[in-house]
């Protein structure tokens, strides 16, 4: 019994071809059906570099929807991105909401609520509070001089992304100074007292000139508001009383 003769590649791929060729003749509205794929073919001009003017429309064409997509899809990516960030910043408004203990407490929550829900990997928080009432218990945080380096965002207003000056990194993270390439920086100022809310990451892309700031602006009015309230119920008043009224 002999054996069977391999049939080559060459032979078996052009039979395929005749056979495809012979489908496609028959099924004349295939590529009607599946425009998406006619827009994906590359066919070779016979008279190449030469080409026609409608095809080099359809070039162009081809080209517009190209960016088109690109840029919806940069859009949908953005406002996913939104979408997560919002619900971020209304867990932290509701973490804010629930915070019970004292001062201090509020003060190393913020910081912890920080950390796991916008995976910063370094918070500082750092106030300059008139000494009207006794802070002890958040003593650490009380850094007049830290917030006095920061002057120019607390001129600006709102929240700054940037790198930091070896100084600032270590006045704000020390040990942790070296590990942050880039920080977003929310000033907390209300009128009588001011603090800087300091968010470091070791990304360098993470906080740059071009982030917007708008959430980190809903951040910083949570943060200020829940420290007001916790410095009024800690006994802290931003104007003392008039001395008529006291001698009354």
């Amino acid at each position: 019994m002999s054996e069977e003769q391999e049939i080559p590649e060459s032979l078996e791929i052009a039979d395929s071809e005749e056979e495809m060729v012979a489908w496609l003749r028959d099924h004349p509205e295939f590529f009607t059906r599946h425009p998406a794929l006619v827009e994906s073919l590359r066919i070779p001009h016979p008279c190449w570099p030469a080409v026609s003017l409608l095809e080099y429309q359809n070039r162009l064409l081809r080209e517009h929807v190209q960016r088109l997509h690109d840029k919806l899809i940069e859009l949908v990516n953005i406002a996913r991105d939104n979408d997560r960030l919002a619900e971020r910043v209304q867990r932290l408004a509701l973490g804010l909401l629930d915070a019970r203990g004292g001062l201090d407490e509020l003060l190393h929550g913020i910081k912890v609520i920080l950390r796991d829900e916008f995976k910063a990997d370094c918070v500082a928080l750092c106030l300059a509070v008139p000494h009207t009432v006794n802070l002890s218990a958040i003593g650490e945080l009380l850094r007049p001089d830290v917030v006095g380096l920061f002057e120019e965002v607390f001129r600006a207003g709102r929240p700054q992304c940037s790198r930091l000056s070896l100084e600032q990194a270590d006045a704000l993270f020390s040990d942790s100074a070296c590990h942050v390439v880039s920080a977003a920086l929310i000033p907390l100022d209300n009128g009588q007292w001011r603090g800087l809310l300091a968010v470091g990451s070791g990304d360098a892309n993470r906080f740059h000139d071009g982030v917007g700031t708008l959430f980190l602006e809903r951040i910083g009015q949570l943060v200020s508001q829940a420290l007001q309230a916790r410095l009024l119920a800690e006994g802290w008043r931003a104007m003392p009383d008039p001395p008529s009224a006291r001698g009354r």
